[in-house]
Order: structure tokens, then C-alpha cells, then sequence
């Protein structure tokens, strides 16, 4: 299955951009990703959000700007968890494990070295590579987050990146205290070790056992996924009605057959879900867009408009108009007893 980012993570990119002038629509138009249908986004589709952010705004240190304007709500559920921990090593050791419910694209691993303890970053790209900036910013915000948990103003003993320098040093050390050593193995930032005895301000063991047990139900519906709501999330992440079984099989990493029995099993098969998967895209936009029936028919994929109105008529008992006009006066639709295909 190909890797997934939780949408919070994609509003945190585009609310970096904006406070450096460059309005999220305008990256959107250019990755139209839906960042309310589902929880999570595709990694290859935030790697075309962070790709494109970088490009519009030409900021030398784009990713330490979105490092430093760090809110708890991008880390979701793994925040509350991290946020009620008995000491900085539980919030930590939180994050390394609950990483997934943030992006399945990275892994963060904990290791101690004489007074210090180093956090590392480690990107696991799907294809494109991570940009200097995406690896500066979550070191960053490593920081900022760490000083936010504990209320004080800490700072590194060594920061390490894999990657060059950006232009100048004089950025880094401002944020970091302490100038960065790049060209390393690995990306980290080493932490005087006494300060993980240190106790989050809103350290509570009560609900540190509530956050925690919601993580764990959490990620575990990540693994133990039905093969319907896969395919699903998957059409919802690639925004693509022009595919197959065959291309389904192959973004989820399974042999066609493979796919074919396991849906099988569980009483569908793959067209079943992509008609599923049109029809909620189909309700959405005549419900809550002003986009003209004509669109949204070629938007779905429909090659005539008649072929939508028949799928309307099938999926909701109306037409588009009618399923339009119920929802904006919030009735119910009225059923077409016409034969005319021609309303679209």
C-alpha cells in the first residue's frame, strides 16, 4: 500500500506558505488535494505540496519556517499522547512509536550518547526524495515542540544533517544555538540527556492512559485495515477515476488475484467500490460546490452527460438538478419520473 500522511501534516505545509505570503488555494490549484474527504493523503501527493510550496515561496529556509510556527494540532492524537506524558522521554518515546499516525513516509529513533540523547530523523520515501526543507523543518520542530511541552527555553548540544548547508549559517544558529554539522550519516539533534527527566506542563497519568489507549486503537486500525476501506482510501487519495483493478493492485503492493479474493471476501468487488467512491465525489460537488453539472460530470469521468444523469438516477433517485436544489433548501429530493435525459 503506498504510504500515507495524515492531512494535518498537509495543512501544516500550506499554513507555513501562508505566512510567507503565499495563499493556499494557490498551491492547491496546482495539487488539487481534497484535505476534507479523508484523514489521510497519499506521501507521493504531500511530497507535490511540500515540492510546490518551495517553489512559490523561494524561501532560503522555508522548512525552518514551518518548523517554528509548530502547532499541536498538526501531530493529532500522538500530540495529547506526548502532552500528558510522565517526562520528556515518555513524549518521545510516544512519537517514535505513534509516528505512523503522522506520516508512514519517516521514522524517528532514540539513542544516547555520554550526557546526551540524540533523535533521529529518518525519511522513508515512497520515490520522490525528501527536500532539505522537509528534513529541516521536522528537526526544528523537534525543538520548538520539545520547548512548548515543557515551557522552557531549551537548546541542542549538536545538530547533524545528510544534507549541504543552505545559504549561510547565520539562520541556524538563531534557531538552534549551536551551528549544524552537515554532510552527516544521519539527521539528528543530540539533547542535554538531563532534561528528559523534565515534566511536560500538562503532564497527567489519567489521561496520558486515555490518549494512549485511543493511539493504540489507532494504529492499530491502520494494520488491520479491511481490503474495502484500503481501496477506498486509496481512490480517495489518488482522486482517480480512471483506473482499474490492476492499477488498485499494484498501489496496494498485491497481485490482481490476490486483490480480486480478498474483496471477494468480504462481498465486493472493485468496480462496486469505485462506483462507491463516484458517488460520494458526485454529492459533494453538486451539494457543496457551484460547479456546473457539465463539470462535474467530465470530473467524474463520465464520457456523456446522459451516462451521469443515469448514474444520479441510480444512486440518489433524482437528478443532479433535483439532488442540487433538495440540498441547498434541505428537503428531499423529488424522483424524475421523466424519461429525458437531457437535464444535465
Amino acid at each position: 500500500m503506498s504510504k500515507r500522511v495524515s492531512v494535518n501534516w498537509a495543512k501544516a505545509i500550506l499554513a507555513a506558505a501562508e505566512s510567507l505570503g503565499i495563499a493556499a488555494a494557490d498551491i492547491l490549484a496546482q495539487v488539487p488535494v481534497d484535505l476534507t474527504s479523508d484523514s489521510t493523503i497519499s506521501l507521493e501527493q504531500t511530497q507535490a505540496l511540500w515540492q510546490t510550496a518551495e517553489r512559490l515561496s523561494q524561501h532560503p529556509y522555508f522548512g525552518i519556517c514551518m518548523g517554528e510556527r509548530v502547532r499541536p494540532s498538526y501531530f493529532s492524537a500522538v500530540a495529547y499522547v506526548a502532552m500528558t506524558s510522565a517526562d520528556l522521554a515518555q513524549s518521545f518515546q510516544s512519537f517514535r512509536r505513534y509516528m505512523p499516525l503522522i506520516s508512514e513516509g519517516a521514522a524517528l529513533d532514540i539513542a544516547f550518547e555520554g550526557n546526551g540523547a540524540w533523535l533521529y530523523f529518518m525519511p522513508q520515501p515512497d520515490v520522490t526524495p525528501f527536500s532539505r526543507h522537509q528534513v529541516e523543518s521536522v528537526v526544528v520542530m523537534v525543538l520548538t515542540f520539545s520547548r512548548w511541552l515543557i515551557g522552557d527555553n531549551i537548546y541542542p548540544l549538536a545538530v547533524h544533517f545528510e544534507h549541504g548547508s543552505g545559504p549561510g549559517l547565520d539562520e541556524y544558529r538563531r534557531v538552534f544555538g549551536v551551528e549544524p554539522k552537515f554532510n552527516q550519516a544521519r539527521n539528528g539533534i543530540l539533547l542535554p540527556r538531563e532534561i528528559l527527566s523534565r515534566q511536560p506542563v500538562e503532564s497527567d497519568p489519567a489521561l496520558f492512559a486515555v490518549h494512549t489507549a485511543h493511539a493504540e486503537r489507532l494504529l492499530s486500525a491502520m494494520v488491520q485495515q479491511d481490503w474495502r476501506s484500503r481501496v477506498l482510501q486509496l481512490l480517495q487519495r489518488e482522486q482517480r477515476f480512471d483506473v482499474n483493478r490492476e492499477w488498485a493492485a499494484g498501489r496496494l503492493h498485491v497481485s490482481t488475484r490476490t486483490l480480486q479474493r480478498r474483496l471477494q471476501e468480504e462481498g465486493v468487488t472493485f468496480a462496486d467500490l469505485l462506483d462507491e467512491f463516484r458517488r460520494q465525489r458526485a454529492e459533494h460537488w453538486l451539494c457543496h460546490t457551484t460547479n456546473s453539472l457539465k463539470q462535474v460530470s467530465s470530473d467524474l469521468g463520465f464520457s456523456e452527460p446522459s451516462t451521469f444523469y443515469r448514474a444520479c438516477q441510480r444512486w440518489f433517485g433524482c437528478t443532479p438538478n433535483q439532488l442540487r436544489g433538495a440540498k441547498n433548501n434541505n428537503a428531499d429530493p423529488m424522483p424524475d419520473t421523466s424519461d429525458s435525459h437531457n437535464k444535465v
